[in-house]
């Protein structure tokens, strides 16, 4: 009762003044007689190809409003002065751009317009916080390709193992907006929707804070506006490929990856509609046949007997004999006997994708009415099997299906000519499903003998009716035999956001534009899990709705969320039948904000309110839990509050003359943890407090506070050229509340110890950023970024310190750097191009892309693996980095470092013109040029990526080097392990080399 009364009180209040993250600009500026100085009242200002304008008042000041991301041309029309035309007026999102006009007297009616040609600004006094912007023009000529590689690019930001980190963030703390519209999936933070690279007109990257407008994110922003249709046709047909070999061989001395691209695009008006309502689309087909790209070494081993005399282990010739125990053919004295065992080089199989996405833009200009729908849509098919060289021998893959979808509408309604009022509405969607390519989700079959047998043509027999053929252990190594799922688990997720936005923005008066607003999001979740091998109660009790449901659930290990245990969607929570329904986490926040443009000074300055609602649940007493039946009882729980927050913000800059600018940025800022770390399963919470008796890699959470950070940095901006300018930056980030790891340890009789998530980890970040600009000159076009980061915190994860908590130790109370903490970054970018009618005909229309990045390596510690135990054979070098219990630290944390990073990518491109019709440009792209074998990751025993130190150590090796075949066992554990980190990437699911040099040619036509 309490919380709904909340949750309406709030919407009452706030929905009258409902605002949301906008994606579109401003242009203002003054028109004067450009001999007498003087201003001109009455000019109109037009935005060509559109229904956008002004009219100057009495001061010659004007102001365009919610002006969509893009390049404009602008004219200035007034009776008896010529037309100014200026092009290449460049509009960024909640960024003003200055174009002031001199209009001069005309003597002839149909004198020509004096044009101009805009160039952005190398110093923008508007922007009162770090900023990097990345245009559609820059992004088409860089050498990679994807959203993370360019955001890699960026100042402060750390893309490590696949996640991104903004000024020392752990990754759960960036949001993403497209086209306005927040695209993150709370469940972990995430984006959803794939932003086809030819659809995105801008990319904004704020790190060093951000205003009022924005919430749900602590370290960084990552906005990303989508193209607008054009006032005439555009079309463009784009395919790229590296698939000129088969997989295993080279190109060029350079595997092939058997990649592909193709996108195309369309872009124009609606017929009939005289150019008032104008569309964009994009869409595009990937496969990936390698994903992974890896640096992977081949190898075969042959059967070779003993007494054979070309029997060599460590050349590849030795026994490959089932040693499995529990087989009886094995026992029996009759084992089976493989005659090789391969796997090719350069190239990772079972990890191959397939994309299709598309993006768009929809813009009706009926002014004073203004519609804009956005739509973004996405299917993609990934193979996924992190140990591809122990499923070598296995024909069975299993994949997920991703399917992701955003679509939002914006209504603009013009007031006046400096306000106006803006409706959005948007829908968000996310589902992912693991399968498999013989019964894809129907996972009732996947250990069905009868049906695999009939689904591969009795090529594969399991050994009874749910249980697979046992696998082959060749000298220690498990090997998949065919037919063996590659999933443990099948799991279902739905996401689905509901989303309204109500808007006012005013231009008050010349140096005053007020934004009120705010932003409601509801969300739906639901999630299905279950280990399939529950099957075998099935042979038990003759039917699935005969097993009893705690049998079914505990052997299962069923994970139900909006479903009940046998995945059916359910809309109702019924714990006596052991089912929650969906989780409808609430989200609003509501603002206000004033952005005052003096001449001396700009003012960003405005006031977030949060509300979170996470629909949580906590125990009453977490030490003294009651159960029934071995379960918790019902009534040991209640609701948690919904949680409030205000957070002001301040930007602030200071243009000391066009060409000097400094400024300072001051922010609170509030964010919920991953919803994931609170939404689990009735049998999760049952399995972990009530019977406990085992480690959790992953222990529940519940009842856990917002993360608060509080920001600041100060700034200064410099050109000292009409073509270079820099921007200097210095930040500091105070982080409170982020999750870690506990232990209840003084449980009440019948209650087990147990680890939770709590709120606890805090981090401090300071650093500064440096940035050199440097204008097309002579052909040349650069851009130098630097950041120095020094992130320290008491826990990089949630469960950075798990054993500590399990052995109740004591845990960090000091800040350490963090795994991210990646000191020195940087990128280097050359763009050299001559243009039309430029180098003659052999030079004019190429371009070369130079792309030069460093990083010098992130933190880890140095430990010694504790003896005793039992020694898995497999992952004997690594498991003691995944049970973080087995090990002794040697130094403090994170004390030492991996090595410095340096790669090159390059771009070509050379374009055509054919018959004045088209353009035709030939390119080729070349990721990692100097193929440099860059270490991202080490063993934390040895420090080493290509040595485990399991091996070398014969006091910990020497038995399991005994037990399982000597050089035999050696001669496998180098290849498998060593030379291919399998173990360290089945285990820790990471890579510890970057990709290898890849080259992929293509083809671009526009129309």
């Amino acid at each position: 009762m309490r919380r709904g009364f909340v949750l309406f009180l709030i919407l009452a209040v706030a929905i009258p003044a409902m605002m949301f993250a906008q994606s579109s600009g401003k242009i203002a500026g003054i028109v004067t007689d450009k001999s007498t100085g003087e201003p001109l009242p009455g000019v109109n200002i037009l935005v060509e190809g559109t229904e956008f304008g002004a009219a100057t008042d009495v001061d010659g000041y004007y102001a365009i409003l919610n002006l969509p991301v893009g390049t404009y041309t602008l004219r200035a029309t007034y009776l008896g002065y010529k037309d100014v035309v200026v092009k290449n007026v460049r509009v960024s999102a909640d960024v003003t751009t200055n174009i002031n006009f001199q209009m001069e007297p005309t003597t002839l009616e149909l004198e020509e317009a004096v044009v101009v040609t805009a160039e952005r600004p190398l110093v923008d006094k508007n922007v009162t916080q770090s900023v990097s912007f990345v245009s559609s023009q820059q992004i088409e000529t860089l050498p990679v390709r994807g959203l993370n590689d360019i955001l890699a690019l960026q100042n402060s930001v750390v893309v490590q193992d696949g996640q991104v980190h903004i000024r020392g963030g752990r990754d759960d703390e960036v949001g993403y907006y497209l086209d306005g519209s927040s695209v993150v999936n709370p469940l972990n933070n995430n984006p959803v929707v794939h932003i086809i690279q030819e659809a995105i007109e801008e990319i904004q990257v704020l790190a060093g804070g951000y205003t009022a407008e924005f919430g749900g994110a602590n370290s960084g922003i990552i906005r990303t506006e989508m193209r607008t249709g054009t006032p005439e046709y555009h079309l463009s047909l784009d395919f790229q490929t590296d698939k000129f070999v088969n997989e295993g061989d080279e190109f060029l001395g350079t595997p092939t990856f058997r990649h592909h691209y193709g996108v195309a695009t369309l872009s124009g008006p609606v017929p009939g509609t005289n150019k008032r309502v104008r569309f964009f689309a994009a869409v595009e087909n990937r496969s990936l046949g390698d994903r992974i790209r890896r640096f992977s070494k081949g190898f075969e081993f042959i059967n070779t007997p003993k007494d054979d005399p070309n029997f060599d282990p460590l050349n590849g010739r030795l026994e490959l004999i089932d040693e499995n125990p529990s087989n009886p053919n094995v026992s029996a004295g009759h084992p089976d006997t493989l005659q090789r065992i391969s796997y090719p080089d350069g190239f990772t199989p079972h990890n191959k994708e397939n994309l299709t996405s598309i993006n768009g833009t929809l813009l009706f200009d009926y002014s004073p009415i203004r519609f804009r729908v956005s739509g973004a849509f996405d299917d993609r098919r990934r193979y996924v099997d992190n140990s591809p060289i122990l499923n070598i021998l296995n024909n069975r893959n299993g994949y997920f299906d991703f399917t992701n979808a955003l679509l939002s509408g914006k209504l603009t309604y013009v007031v006046s000519p400096k306000t106006l009022a803006e409706l959005n509405v948007n829908y968000l969607f996310s589902e992912s499903e693991s399968k498999d390519d013989l019964f894809g989700a129907d996972w009732t079959k996947w250990r069905d003998s009868a049906a695999v047998a009939q689904a591969t043509g009795g090529r594969v027999q399991y050994r009874s009716r749910w249980d697979e053929p046992y696998d082959y252990i060749i000298h220690g190594f498990t090997f998949a035999r065919d037919g063996a799922h590659p999933f443990n688990r099948y799991t279902h997720t739905k996401m689905s956001q509901i989303g309204a936005n109500l808007s006012i923005v005013s231009q008050f008066n010349r140096f005053n534009e007020v934004k009120i607003g705010g932003e409601i999001k509801r969300y739906t979740y639901r999630e299905f899990g279950i280990s399939h091998t529950v099957m075998r109660q099935v042979s038990t009790y003759g039917s699935i709705k005969d097993v009893p449901l705690d049998t079914w659930m505990s052997e299962g290990l069923v994970r139900n969320i909006g479903f009940d245990p046998y995945g059916n969607e359910v809309d109702n929570t019924d714990e006596s039948k052991l089912t929650l329904g969906p989780r409808h986490p609430t989200f609003i926040g509501a603002y206000i904000q004033d952005k005052i443009e003096l001449a001396d000074i700009i003012i960003n300055a405005g006031l977030r309110f949060d509300y979170f609602d996470t629909e949580d649940r906590r125990l009453k007493d977490p030490k003294n839990v009651k159960s029934v039946n071995g379960r918790i009882a019902p009534d040991q729980w209640e609701n948690v509050d919904p949680f409030t927050e205000l957070s002001p913000r301040l930007g602030v800059s200071f243009p000391v003359s066009e060409k000097t600018v400094f400024y300072f940025q001051y922010g609170k800022f509030v964010q919920m943890p991953e919803l994931n770390t609170i939404y689990r399963g009735l049998q999760e919470f049952d399995d972990q407090i009530i019977r406990g008796g085992r480690f959790f890699l992953n222990p529940v959470g519940f009842g856990l506070e917002p993360v608060r950070t509080t920001s600041y940095e100060i700034g200064f901006r410099q050109q000292f050229s009409r073509y270079a300018a820099f921007d200097i930056v210095g930040f500091y980030r105070n982080v409170k509340g982020q999750v870690q790891v506990d232990k209840v340890t003084d449980a009440a009789p019948g209650t087990q110890q147990y680890l939770r998530l709590v709120n606890g980890d805090f981090a401090t970040t300071k650093g500064a950023e440096f940035r050199l600009t440097l204008r097309r000159v002579q052909r040349l076009q650069a851009q130098f970024n630097y950041t120095y980061t020094d992130a320290k915190g008491t826990g990089s994860t949630r469960t950075s310190f798990i054993g500590a908590a399990e052995r109740e130790t004591q845990k960090p109370t000091i800040i350490r750097p963090l795994d991210f903490s990646q000191e020195h970054t940087g990128a280097i970018n050359l763009d050299y191009r001559f243009g039309r009618n430029d180098g003659g005909p052999i030079l004019q229309r190429l371009g070369v892309n130079v792309l030069f990045t460093f990083s010098s390596g992130h933190p880890y510690t140095r430990v010694f693996p504790l003896p005793g135990g039992q020694v898995d054979p497999f992952t004997a070098g690594t498991d003691y980095m995944l049970d973080t219990r087995t090990r002794k630290a040697l130094e403090p944390v994170n004390s030492s470092r991996t090595p410095w990073i340096f790669n090159v990518d390059l771009r070509v491109d050379k374009t055509f013109t054919i018959q004045g019709f088209a353009d035709v440009t030939l390119y080729s792209r070349v990721t990692n040029l100097f193929n440099n074998k860059n270490v991202i990751n080490v063993y934390e025993a040895t420090g080493s990526a290509d040595d485990d130190g399991f091996l070398s150590d014969r006091s910990r090796s020497q038995a399991t080097i005994d037990a399982f075949g000597g050089d035999q066992y050696i001669a496998m554990y180098r290849a498998i392990n060593l030379e291919n980190g399998q173990a360290y990437w089945t285990q820790l699911g990471r890579q510890l080399y970057g990709h290898p040099r890849q080259i992929l040619f293509g083809i671009k036509i526009n129309y």
